[in-house]
């Protein structure tokens, strides 16, 4: 098996990199400054100055990306990502019918003869899974800018941490579920993540999510914050239907035991539904808010916040 990362490895990115290279290094950036904004290292831009890596690749593309790239750097318009961006999308293009594409056919023949089409039903076609992630991370991502840039979050989050978590309405196990690894925490009084989103990062509230998205319909993610009487009442002033659990639990199984014996069976559940776990020795409260998407969840967090 040799998929065309194989040949970004070995001829895009060293080009892209040897080009850029010498490019700020015309603008009189040292080889620690170069290395340091490439995150390579300085024995790299070394060598991509005194000597540029061969490649089949067409230049004329090859350019176009360093100058913006280089502008961007310059002119310190775009952040890491940005970059990153910047270079992926330019390697995407290049995989879909273009340079990329046809090397690996012609370092491949099997794949001309099959009439690859690989790389454009991954990103133009793309398949559904992959779309369901991309929005599902668009609306994580969004919904995180907002609890860590909230003013009221801070208050709601427990001592155990906070956690918000989404899927897809086909999700059907914990790997499907997009959550926040290590949680969600409060350092010097502000609201912190020790990284972003990914798939199969919470267990706990992964499990509850699944489950309140099979019994409740339109559930599409939740987040878990402090369970005191004052926390509850403004969950109930936001729009929630609170069910109320008699019993301390900090086991995902044993919470989803303990709701399916006080649900009323064939009742039609609102679109913002919440599970309240008492607290007990040891076990501190807690309430589960669920919702149709990770954003809608993050503003009415930030507006219960504020109100504590």
């Amino acid at each position: 098996m040799r998929p065309p990362c194989e040949l970004v490895q070995k001829e895009y990115l060293p080009i892209v990199r040897a080009r850029l290279s010498q490019r700020l290094s015309k603008q009189n950036m040292s080889q620690m400054e170069i290395a340091k904004v490439l995150s390579i290292t300085q024995a790299s831009v070394s060598k991509y100055l005194k000597e540029e890596p061969r490649t089949t690749l067409p230049l004329q593309l090859i350019d176009g990306l360093v100058d913006r790239l280089e502008d961007m750097i310059t002119n310190r318009i775009g952040t890491a990502s940005h970059l990153i961006y910047e270079l992926c999308r330019q390697c995407i293009e290049m995989r879909i019918g273009g340079p990329l594409c046809m090397a690996h056919q012609e370092n491949i023949k099997e794949l001309g003869r099959e009439h690859c089409y690989i790389c454009t039903t991954l990103y133009e076609g793309r398949p559904a899974e992959l779309g369901h992630r991309g929005e599902l991370l668009n609306d994580m991502n969004r919904a995180l800018d907002i609890l860590l840039a909230s003013e009221g979050f801070g208050h709601l989050i427990p001592q155990v941490r906070a956690n918000l978590v989404a899927c897809h309405a086909d999700a059907e196990t914990i790997g499907d579920v997009l959550g926040v690894p290590g949680r969600i925490f409060l350092l010097n009084d502000r609201v912190t993540i020790h990284m972003g989103p990914q798939f199969g990062a919470s267990r706990h509230t992964a499990s509850l999510l699944l489950w309140a998205k099979k019994t409740f319909g339109k559930v599409r993610a939740c987040v878990c914050i402090r369970g005191d009487d004052k926390v509850v009442k403004l969950a109930k002033k936001n729009g929630f239907s609170v069910i109320e659990l008699n019993e301390a639990s900090a086991e995902a199984q044993d919470i989803i035991d303990a709701a399916m014996t006080v649900l009323i069976r064939k009742r039609r559940y609102k679109e913002l539904m919440a599970l309240h776990v008492p607290g007990g020795i040891g076990i501190e409260p807690i309430l589960y808010l669920f919702g149709p998407s990770a954003t809608r969840l993050a503003e009415l967090c930030n507006k219960m916040g504020m109100k504590i």
